[in-house]
């Protein structure tokens, strides 16, 4: 063989070598799920890793116990995993808690989503405790910051996020409703953490220093007010101008409220009704583009999909989904909400439904019209838990 020869043989090996390697070196494509299993009081909690197809099926690739304790119960709109891919790391964030048998209680565990590997459990102060009468533990992150709210002492503990997925505990803010109420949901966008409350109560923090600092904002929802509907989950814009909160209970129908913060603090809501045939919308999740606001209606185990005018806050009803396969037979109500895609409108909703189900439905949207449909493998079983309700996506949405 000739010396050119040689030459380009070893350039054909060379190239074969390099998109080899580039595609083992790919960016995973992930649903994970907080399995919120207390295993019989052992510290044997897990997090469920699955990749996710080119048409959103799910395929179990790692089941990864992570030495805490979950909550075998049914909850509130409560986000129990965080999924980051920044500074930190690519990164899951759970919270954890419950008690038994001397075992010790974890505010937040991490895991390596490039190792699948347990990284560390990190506490909060000595008084950071969450009841076993609350299954309500919830996280909040943006930028360099991470938040847990602890219902023991009614507290937001604030964590500064380091790399190799570790955090340093900073201190706690106590933070309730106007008649005492505690945390229910919170999110984190540009300086400001808004949180809704138990007792129809909102309130939002500047966080621009870490740790949150109260806005003198704190106020009864309009819903509340109106038609005794409690504000439970909660997104934000990424620019940190509108905050929505999906309503539950108090009159019949779906709801949801807006409040502008473009100011820095909450803004009387605005109550939009009639989106969806349902009866309540626990949790909302808007759309990567935000053009469109996903419901999940707890009590008929449907989700629906409502335009979302970035520009001017206003809401407007769009298009809901049948039942979904197994609601009464299989599970119970409607949790979490995420997106497969980060960009326009998602392309698949993923929904979590306790007790170990996971709904898969496509998305499609185009001229104001749109159309949600369950996948035919729709749900997909996870055997590693009791009751999950939060579940996240890698990579994650940005904001």
């Amino acid at each position: 063989m000739s010396a050119i020869s040689r030459l380009k043989l070893l350039l054909v090996i060379t190239m074969v070598c390099m998109s080899a390697g580039g595609a083992f070196s790919q960016t995973p494509h992930y649903l994970v799920t907080n399995d919120d299993h207390s295993h019989a009081g052992t510290a044997k909690n897990s997090a469920t890793f699955y990749t996710i197809s080119p048409t959103g099926n799910l395929t179990e690739t790692a089941n990864v116990v992570t030495g805490g304790i979950g909550w075998d119960s049914l909850g509130y709109a409560i986000t129990r995993i965080l999924i980051s891919k920044d500074f930190a790391g690519n990164c899951a964030y759970l919270a954890e808690y419950g008690s038994s048998g001397g075992v010790s209680r974890y505010a937040v565990t991490t895991i390596s989503v490039d190792t699948l590997n347990v990284l560390g459990h990190f506490k909060g102060s000595v008084s950071d405790t969450v009841p076993d009468s609350f299954s309500n533990m919830g996280l909040a992150m943006y930028g360099s910051y991470l938040y847990a709210n602890f219902t023991g002492p009614q507290t937001i503990g604030t964590y500064q996020r380091l790399a190799g997925c570790k955090l340093k505990f900073l201190g706690d803010v106590s933070a309730q409703g106007l008649s005492g109420g505690t945390i229910k949901e919170m999110v984190a966008r540009n300086h400001i953490l808004v949180a809704s409350f138990a007792d129809g109560s909102i309130e939002s923090f500047n966080t621009s220093s870490g740790l949150p600092v109260a806005n003198g904002d704190l106020q009864y929802s309009t819903d509340y007010i109106q038609n005794g509907g409690t504000p439970e989950g909660v997104d934000a814009t990424s620019d940190g101008h509108y905050v929505i909160f999906g309503d539950g209970g108090g009159a019949p129908g779906p709801r949801a409220e807006v409040s502008d913060i473009s100011s820095g603090k909450l803004t009387p809501t605005i109550v939009y009704s009639g989106l969806g045939s349902g009866e309540t919308s626990i949790n909302v999740r808007l759309s990567p583009d935000e053009t469109l606001l996903y419901l999940s209606e707890f009590s008929t185990g449907q989700i629906s999909a409502n335009f979302f005018d970035k520009t001017t806050g206003v809401l407007t009803a769009g298009c809901e989904s049948a039942v979904l396969n197994g609601y009464r037979s299989q599970w119970v109500g409607t949790y979490t909400l995420q997106t497969k895609n980060t960009s326009v409108t998602g392309g698949v909703v993923y929904v979590a439904e306790p007790d170990t189900d996971i709904g898969v439905v496509g998305v499609t949207a185009s001229g104001g019209t749109c159309s949600l449909n369950e996948a035919g493998f729709s749900p997909v079983y996870d055997h590693h838990t009791i009751s999950f309700e939060s579940i996240g996506v890698f990579p994650p949405r940005a904001f």
